[in-house]
């Protein structure tokens, strides 16, 4: 089991630009810009979350877990598999993980939290 030291949410600010983009305010292009590298994540490594993507309403929305840490060399900035996490974890390296909210079929994403690993 991974031990955190830290959770920054970012649960406020996804609720903002939903808001905003409800309003008009913001576009759907500004809103579903999931770049190949996070969509292909959500297909082979995200966890289906069990709610409707809040754009497009498919059922299909995912929850990618990216990791990011000078420890971590070039498994830096990728997406891992819980066990993964746990393995780096125990190992005593020290890095952050990113829960990435993302709809593969409309590309929406948005960064729901940022937990920090190490000793």
């Amino acid at each position: 089991m991974v031990t955190y030291s830290g959770e920054v949410s970012h649960q406020w600010a996804r609720r903002r630009l939903l808001a905003d983009w409800r309003a008009g305010r913001v576009s759907r292009e500004t809103v579903c810009d999931g770049d190949f590298r996070l969509l292909a994540a959500s297909r082979f490594h995200g966890e289906s979350v069990g709610r409707p993507c809040p754009i497009c309403g498919g059922a299909d929305l995912r929850v990618v877990l990216w990791i990011f840490g000078e420890s971590l060399g070039k498994m830096s900035s990728s997406a891992r598999s819980v066990e993964e996490i746990e393995r780096f974890a125990d190992a005593g390296r020290e890095f952050t993980v990113h829960n990435v909210e993302v709809c593969p079929d409309c590309h929406w994403n948005h960064l729901l939290s940022a937990r920090e690993v190490g000793p």
